[in-house]
């Protein structure tokens, strides 16, 4: 092994290819080592070598098998990144393929530069991952991260604070700061160490989430609007299953101070605690009247979320409900002449009126400004349990959701018509 440079590790049983590509990728640099081994040596050679890369390739479908193998053994050796060259593409192998575990496909059609770069940007990859994996052990040791949750603690929780807001204000960046804490008076009670694995759970990798203090939660989502943090709300509360076992608020970054925002969400959770679903959104009161009348005015504390759950209620009408119902009538016109389909629709509801004869049906999307909607299948003249009700959530509200609920209720329809 050599002292210095990248060991790049070139898995393959075809002298032809490594001929092909092995001149081209000894560009990378002098001190870097090209160690090119069979399928069968490519761990031991993990082991004693340790490449930060790892290129591997298939030359036909007898050895598809024999690749998809290698790819989950090594796998079990090693985190770098693995490229895998093809021949031709084929989408199913390397659906299978990156099941196994692989970073990056390319093929040899797209010839030896893009193969080099591929290569460059894995080592590249491995070197980010090993820098961020020494940083967090540093603010780990230094009681900066927690360990356990991967989240700020308390200790150094308000200089990170004032450092992400300041980052993104001077970069103007889109992002949205919510809070969370427990419900102390809540009937269901939830302990810390469940509350951490919820928030844990429901951010992303570039979400930032902060204990300002031991109970409450300050999370910093990027490039979100408050219409998606509401979607992280309702998820957050969905895996708990309980609206008042927690409190929270959000508002949005822009042009909003650092001591403003502390402001915001100490007083504003104090709020959320007497709002019917322990939850506020602020989204247009920047200036310090303004801040102190939202939290003073009782009579319409909710009015902020009702006017973000509406917005959500009418972009997932517009874009998924209603096209699949227009879809489902023009479908039924073709194959079920005998029977009726209209769609009627007001502020609150959307609905699918499916008749036959003197039988009708309606399929009803209903939302009455909380973070869900209600779906009801309602067939005149029966009773439960052919007429039921269910709840969506708005992250739920998707195509294939959608479309098996019409589906259902349209047999539904046919069985009871018939």
């Amino acid at each position: 092994m050599q002292d210095s440079g990248n060991n790049v590790l070139f898995v393959t049983n075809e002298d032809e290819i490594v001929n092909q590509l092995s001149d081209q990728l000894i560009l990378l640099r002098n001190i870097d080592c090209i160690l090119i081994r069979l399928y069968a040596d490519a761990c031991d050679t993990i082991d004693k070598e340790r490449p930060q890369s790892i290129i591997i390739t298939c030359s036909n479908r007898g050895e598809e098998a024999e690749c998809l193998e290698t790819i989950k053994l090594m796998k079990r050796h090693t985190i770098v990144p693995i490229i895998l060259v093809l021949r031709e593409y084929d989408e199913e192998f390397v659906k299978l393929a990156n099941q196994a575990g692989i970073s990056d496909c390319v093929t040899v059609q797209y010839g030896h530069s893009e193969i080099l770069m591929r290569t460059i940007w894995s080592l590249q990859k491995n070197e980010m991952r090993e820098t961020h994996k020494k940083t967090m052990r540093l603010l780990e040791q230094l009681k900066i991260l927690d360990p356990k949750t991967g989240f700020y603690t308390t200790k150094q929780g308000k200089r990170v604070f004032a450092n992400e807001i300041s980052y993104l204000t001077e970069n103007h960046l889109d992002a949205v700061l919510m809070a969370i804490r427990a419900n102390k008076d809540a009937g269901i009670k939830i302990t810390k160490e469940k509350l951490d694995e919820v928030v844990k759970g429901n951010v992303r990798g570039s979400d930032i989430v902060i204990m300002n203090d031991e109970e409450t939660y300050f999370l910093i989502l990027t490039n979100t609007n408050l219409s998606g943090a509401m979607i992280v709300w309702s998820r957050i509360i969905k895996t708990i299953g309980s609206e008042e076992t927690i409190c929270g608020c959000i508002t949005d970054v822009a042009e909003k101070s650092l001591e403003q925002l502390q402001i915001l969400m100490t007083n504003g959770l104090n709020v959320a605690l007497t709002t019917p679903n322990y939850f506020i959104a602020i989204n247009d009161d920047n200036d310090e009247q303004n801040q102190g009348r939202w939290l003073e005015a009782k009579g319409d504390k909710n009015s902020h979320n009702l006017k973000l759950f509406k917005q959500l209620y009418e972009k997932k009408t517009s874009t998924v409900i209603k096209p699949l119902l227009e879809f489902a009538k023009k479908a039924a016109k073709r194959k079920l002449h005998n029977i009726n389909f209209e769609i009627t629709e007001n502020e609150k509801e959307l609905n699918l009126v499916v008749t036959k004869k003197e039988k009708t049906s309606t399929l009803k999307f209903e939302h009455t400004g909380s973070s869900f909607i209600s779906v009801y299948y309602l067939h005149d003249g029966l009773d439960s349990p052919e007429n039921k009700k269910t709840k969506m959530e708005f992250n739920e509200i998707t195509e294939t959701a959608v479309k098996e609920l019409i589906d259902a209720f349209i047999a539904e329809f046919l069985s009871y018509a018939n």
